[in-house]
């Protein structure tokens, strides 16, 4: 985990455990390959992983895992109440990286949204914060 960004970007101040981080960055994974990956979405998974403390080489294996499963990532993730909306604010990110969000990401989004058990309150929270992420982003490319 690293020791600052997790604390402050997720309110997470102790190591999660390694499958949590595994089905976290599959779930960010299984966004990202809902209409085909691009570099933009590969370093928003990676930058979650490290920020997780995911172990190495945990994002190159998920995206060379061709049955990487979202249900399976999803039911790990539910039990953690902590990172259900994370993981969701996080694939809208992922979803957004490329400048559009297609119909087969909105698809997936959806899937995940219902499976973690997102009431319509807490998906608005996500989606305010990624959009938050974005604009503390363009504030930072322009300094």
């Amino acid at each position: 985990m690293n020791p600052l960004a997790a604390p402050y970007l997720y309110g997470i101040d102790e190591p999660l455990d390694a499958k949590l981080v595994d089905a976290y960055v599959t779930a960010l994974v299984c966004i990202a390959k809902a209409n085909g990956i691009v570099e933009s979405e590969s370093r928003i998974v990676q930058g979650a992983a490290d920020i997780l403390g995911a172990m190495p080489f945990t994002v190159s294996r998920a995206l060379a895992t061709v049955d990487a499963s979202l249900d399976d990532a999803l039911a790990v993730l539910r039990a953690d109440p902590r990172l259900v909306t994370l993981v969701y604010r996080d694939a809208l990110l992922v979803a957004r990286a490329d400048g559009v969000t297609t119909a087969e990401e909105n698809m997936t989004l959806m899937q995940m949204a219902m499976q973690l058990g997102l009431d319509s309150d807490q998906r608005t929270r996500a989606e305010e914060a990624a959009d938050l992420l974005a604009k503390v982003r363009q504030t930072m490319i322009h300094m």
